[in-house]
């Protein structure tokens, strides 16, 4: 039978001596050797007639080595639940293991001895309405809600063709001619190409342009019209040289003639555009436009606000709950887990694992007291959400379950809105436990705020190559004040 024997070697550090007996292998080899014996095909004997013994002789010892990794596996989850031991990675074998010799001939008793460390046992402290935090709340400016409606009307505009003068946003076609000199090149290259009036466009081409209109004439070189352009985009977008046209030498220097402006006219405020762009039916006048877009301005700056008051709950529960580790095992299991890892980067690097690795059992923690889990329903509904918000907070809801639904089928994705979606649930728990009181900020000094936060997080990140935590798990912070 199975044996595990169990010593300490230091805090929260101990090792696991696992002896497997021949009556535990003999068993289980046997029917792993009949099963490939079964389906095994050798020259002179028909399918599943070989004897035993060839069986056993070519193949036993892989075989056996499978056997042993499997019990080994299977008695090492089972004595972890059975003694209820909560364990930090995985279980590591010792520096002083010696390899067993596996004979599937003569079996005998084979030895592992593993590393292993465990959870440190507390209660989150902190959690009641003694502990008082503070949450931002930012005042929203009439003239941000006037930019907001502006850009909504122009977003379900219409592009009209105008004879002003040109300004910021306008669309710009422009018919140009190869220059040689003063004049226009005999046989020279000729082009038609559109740009917007906008920072994309080079400096000095830019001033040329704005406030002309069409029929005016400018002069340029074609290479700086926009911005960070490479010859193989000049040459495609603006000259519209084709592949044939590879060898033909075109030079930098054209004229070029404004032959049309185009501009988005802004929407009139009736009933269509409130129903094209929030939805029909659920706005009917400016004022309730105004409010809408408002709340939608606030909704994202609570957002940030609730992301910096969780990351406050996170540094004062830190604080609150300091626990000690099993820093030997840890550093060890690094090593050993992670490809390519030097003792020198977890030096530098392990005082951030291990604050993430106490904020993980922290974490877990107040999920179990506080029964905090995700279902199915509350994903889609979670996808269809990130989706409507793509299409400003609104979008035919047809699309929007499709995309959902398909969501639903990316691993990657789900796992990740399940984390978010716990995140949340575990941020609302918290609020009702501890006080958080108001703090009027306005926008200006509250994007600063966050500026500050997300370089801090970058930063962090930037240093920091080790897991956040033994469970690789991505917890809400800062770095989501986007």
């Amino acid at each position: 039978m199975s044996n595990i024997v169990r010593t300490t070697l230091g805090h929260l550090h101990e090792a696991l001596e696992v002896q497997l007996s021949p009556a535990d292998l003999e068993p289980k080899l046997k029917s792993e050797l009949n099963k490939y014996r079964k389906n095994a095909q050798m020259k002179g004997f028909r399918k599943g007639k070989t004897p035993m013994g060839m069986i056993r002789k070519l193949y036993g010892k892989a075989i056996l080595g499978e056997v042993v990794n499997d019990l080994l596996q299977s008695t090492l989850v089972e004595y972890l639940e059975e003694q209820d031991l909560s364990i930090l990675g995985q279980p590591i074998p010792t520096e002083d293991q010696v390899a067993s010799e596996l004979d599937p001939n003569a079996l005998t008793d084979v030895h592992f001895k593993f590393e292993i460390g465990l959870a440190p046992e507390f209660e989150v402290q902190g959690l009641d309405a003694d502990n008082q935090f503070e949450q931002y709340a930012v005042e929203v400016p009439a003239e941000n809600i006037d930019k907001d409606l502006e850009n909504a009307r122009k977003r379900v505009g219409q592009r009209d063709t105008v004879d002003d003068e040109i300004v910021e946003r306008d669309m710009v076609q422009i018919e140009a001619e190869e220059l040689d000199g003063d004049a226009a090149k005999e046989n020279g290259w000729a082009t038609s190409f559109s740009v917007v009036a906008d920072d994309n466009l080079n400096e000095g081409f830019r001033e040329q342009l704005m406030g002309q209109k069409a029929g005016a004439k400018l002069r340029f070189n074609i290479n700086e019209v926009e911005k960070d352009r490479d010859e193989a985009f000049v040459r495609k977008y603006l000259l519209k040289a084709e592949d044939a046209d590879a060898e033909t030498e075109i030079g930098d220097q054209f004229e070029g003639t404004i032959s049309e402006v185009n501009r988005v006219v802004a929407a009139d405020l009736n009933q269509e555009f409130f129903d094209k762009y929030f939805g029909e039916g659920n706005v009917s006048n400016e004022e309730e436009a105004r409010a809408r877009i408002e709340a939608d301005i606030k909704k994202y700056y609570d957002r940030q606000a609730e992301s910096l008051l969780f990351r406050d709950f996170q540094d004062d529960l830190l604080e609150r709950n300091a626990l000690e580790l099993p820093e030997t095992f840890l550093r060890r299991w690094l090593l050993v887990s992670n490809e390519g890892m030097t003792e020198e980067r977890v030096g530098r690097e392990f005082d951030d694992f291990a604050k993430n690795l106490q904020w993980s059992l922290i974490r877990g923690k107040m999920v179990q007291r506080f029964e905090i889990e995700v279902t199915e329903e509350e994903l889609l509904e979670g996808f269809k959400d990130r989706i409507r918000g793509y299409f400003g907070g609104y979008g035919d809801e047809l699309i929007v379950l499709n995309t959902a639904n398909r969501l639903m089928q990316d691993e990657k994705q789900v796992d990740q809105l399940y984390q978010e979606l716990m995140a949340d649930k575990l941020f609302e728990e918290l609020r009702q436990v501890v006080t958080v009181n108001p703090k009027s900020v306005p926008t200006e000094e509250f994007e600063a705020i966050v500026e500050a936060a997300q370089k801090e997080i970058q930063a962090r990140q930037q240093n920091q190559s080790l897991p956040e935590s033994v469970e690789e798990s991505e917890e809400e912070e800062v770095a989501d004040v986007e």
